[in-house]
């Protein structure tokens, strides 16, 4: 590796459980006084020589373990790095001297936490998957990877390097049922699925959703706010699929939908997922006239939908490619064959729908070849002013317990692994006692075992004054109000809702530069803008914030509403929603997406 100094020498120490469960420790000291340290607990007995995780870096490499082939397409680097007095500031993955990537930081590992006696290190898990580029795929060798933990005082760990063999990428031109066209790459004519007759005409707009769950996540909350306004204006009935049940069903079914119960497609087995799209199918089949997929793991409905020739719409509302996505919501990897009639539907869907140019530049860089259109989130800026000439920010910051001479910032997000809430609770833990004002309001859908690892490490570290965790609100405009500015440190985003609702709210805005994010936040005009998976870079973000003058504060949520109110408004998105959908049926792009 030239491209970065190492230091000059390493200390590796292994920790050994008796139940199988396997540590390293990596110190960065020429001269170490090596130990016996035994610590024991009822369930997880171990002996450790040497090395201390409170002073110096400990982790592992847990995948890839070097011992069978990698697939390059898909290739997952996950382990753990934890050190109390220099925390891991981000987390670096390199191939043969090529920085591969970024790992997402903050994972939950209480088996670390565990194993270790130090319940701070329960967020110490860090992750990457990621495909390897064509030119980076070393030709009849093994690759070397390398990870490197660059630490909050400027310090980089290098850990030894693994060997990999990257296998040939399974084939998928040999799968029953793709045409040749969809194994080598070629985007295939939607009509090539296609039956004709299959819909019987109809006064309203039959419309399907397929959803994996009725939770209150941002893309179930966008589907439900469509299906309300789809039953104001008339024209349509709406019926949603859904895997599992969850709290938005009441308002679901209140704005006049059916949900009916299906079982969960799968994505990472070819054989299952051709079934559950076949027995899907025969409930579609005559009894719609447009399918929506509200999220890209929707992808089996509109594949349906393009073999039986009904028109369909996807929407993607991640700027990250199918497989780390599918990743995120259901765990295993995705089949190849699978990405491949996920493909077929994008290619074929009459429109793919996105918040952001982002995600559409992601999966036009990834091989998907699609009619996208680009429509955000809208807010009701008019209701947020007269809510805030209405209310006592005063009045309303006594009754949330905000003490008057509080910095109150709040993140409204899904308490889940990819909208940063660990990398937030990690950088104000660092900053908690220069800013001892600085109080943070976690808002969102629970996520466990997330939720669970977020709540120990604030206990741990004695956060429960500056960190409080609720549950989600159906109406956020009271915390609104009471705030000071609003974060969301994700990962990936395309333009979450969230952030739009706090700007028209008056707020400033820190959060990471991902998707359309740094379009509608300006450095100093409208908020911050810090990197994603970077405890320091949102360490760096937080103490601005902190240190902004009330006068400053306001003038950036001025800012910021005014330019919500011109290029967000609710009424707008949704008008143009509807039309979108009519466009659809009738098999063109609609009039303000046309070039």
């Amino acid at each position: 590796m030239t491209a970065i100094g190492r230091p000059a020498k390493f200390v590796s120490v292994a920790l050994l459980s008796t139940t199988g469960f396997s540590l390293s420790i990596m110190a960065r000291r020429s001269k170490e006084r090596r130990a016996t340290v035994v610590l024991e607990h009822p369930s997880v007995p171990y002996e450790t020589l040497g090395g201390d995780p409170v002073r110096h870096v400990a982790g592992h490499l847990d995948e890839p373990t070097g011992l069978e082939p990698s697939n390059p397409n898909d290739l997952r680097v996950e382990g753990w790095a934890f050190s109390q007095e220099n925390p891991v500031c981000h987390v670096e993955v390199w191939l043969d001297g090529r920085l591969l990537g970024r790992a997402a930081i903050g994972r939950p590992r209480p088996d670390v936490a565990l194993a270790l006696g130090r319940s701070a290190a329960v967020l110490s898990g860090f992750e990457l998957l990621v495909a390897v580029p064509l030119a980076h795929r070393p030709q009849g060798r093994a690759a070397s990877l390398q990870v490197a933990i660059l630490l909050l005082d400027g310090t980089t760990d290098w850990w030894l390097p693994r060997a990999l063999s990257l296998e040939r990428p399974p084939s998928v031109a040999a799968d029953t049922g793709v045409p040749s066209a969809v194994a080598s790459g070629r985007s295939t004519p939607a009509t090539a699925y296609r039956r004709q007759g299959s819909v019987a005409p109809s006064d309203r707009i039959r419309t399907l959703w397929l959803a994996r769950g009725l939770d209150k996540g941002g893309s179930q909350l966008r589907m439900a706010e469509v299906i309300a306004h789809l039953g104001h204006v008339g024209g349509f009935t709406s019926a949603v699929f859904a895997a599992h049940d969850g709290p938005l069903r009441p308002a679901l079914e209140a704005a006049g939908a059916t949900v009916r119960p299906i079982p969960l497609v799968p994505l990472d087995d070819l054989t299952g997922y051709e079934k559950a799209v076949t027995d899907l199918s025969t409930k579609m089949e005559g009894k719609f006239d447009l399918v929506v997929g509200p999220t890209v793991t929707s992808f089996p409905a509109v594949d349906c939908a393009v073999r039986l020739g009904i028109p369909a719409v996807l929407r993607i509302g991640e700027a990250e490619p199918l497989r780390s996505v599918v990743r995120w919501v259901q765990g295993p990897l995705l089949h190849p064959g699978v990405e491949e009639r996920a493909r077929r539907a994008v290619g074929g869907a009459s429109i793919v729908w996105s918040n952001s140019g982002a995600a559409v530049r992601t999966y036009r860089e990834d091989g998907y070849a699609g009619r996208f259109v680009v429509l955000g989130s809208g807010v009701d800026v008019a209701a947020a002013r007269a809510y805030r000439s209405a209310a006592s920010r005063e009045a309303t910051r006594e009754r949330l317990g905000v003490g008057p001479d509080d910095r109150l910032i709040v993140c409204a997000a899904t308490m889940w692994k990819a909208k940063g809430q660990g990398v937030l609770v990690s950088a104000l833990d660092r900053i908690h006692r220069a800013c001892p004002r600085l109080r943070c309001v976690l808002i969102g859908h629970s996520e466990r075992p997330y939720t669970d690892a977020i709540n120990q490490f604030v206990t741990d570290r004695g956060l429960e004054d500056a960190v409080r965790i609720l549950p989600f609100s159906d109406d956020l405009r009271p915390w609104w109000l009471a705030a000071d500015a609003a974060v969301l440190l994700s990962e990936s985003e395309s333009l979450p809702a969230a952030l739009v609702e706090a700007m028209a709210f008056g707020l400033p805005v820190l959060a990471t530069r991902v998707g359309d994010i740094p379009e509608l936040i300006e450095p100093g005009v409208t908020g911050w803008l810090c990197e994603p998976s970077d405890v320091g870079s949102a360490m760096a973000g937080l103490s601005a914030l902190a240190a902004s003058p009330m006068g400053s504060l306001r003038a950036m949520g001025r800012a910021g509403e005014q330019r919500v109110a011109r290029a967000h408004d609710r009424t707008q998105c949704l008008e143009r929603t509807v039309e979108m959908f009519h466009a659809a049926v009738v098999g063109r792009l609609p009039r303000w997406a046309e070039s």
